[in-house]
């Protein structure tokens, strides 16, 4: 599933910026269970699967979150919008800021 990200970069320095920008795309790049070491590292994209449409965009927002702010606590989800496709496969566009504290 492919994801557009969209980071508020004020308070960032540059190299702090793309550091994030890369961990965030690579979080969400992975499936849940894919990595040994780490089996809940990733989104889980095939529990979702099936769901009406609602239903999955509220899952799969819900999850993002979720593992956001496990895997990386430097940000916060602000908001999570969909753009649907005539093939049935949502694109969700991530909006982070930079954590407080």
């Amino acid at each position: 599933m492919e994801s557009y990200i969209e980071l508020e970069g004020s308070g960032l320095s540059a190299e702090e910026f793309s550091d994030i920008k890369q961990c965030l795309e690579t979080l969400l790049s992975i499936r849940a269970g894919s990595q040994p070491m780490d089996r809940n590292l990733g989104i889980d994209y095939d529990s979702i699967v099936g769901y009406p449409l609602d239903v999955a965009k509220n899952m799969l927002s819900l999850e993002i979150i979720e593992k956001v702010g496990i895997y990386e606590p430097r940000v916060e989800v602000t908001s999570v919008e969909f753009e649907g496709s005539t093939d049935g496969q949502l694109r969700p566009h991530i909006h982070f800021m930079k954590a407080e504290g």
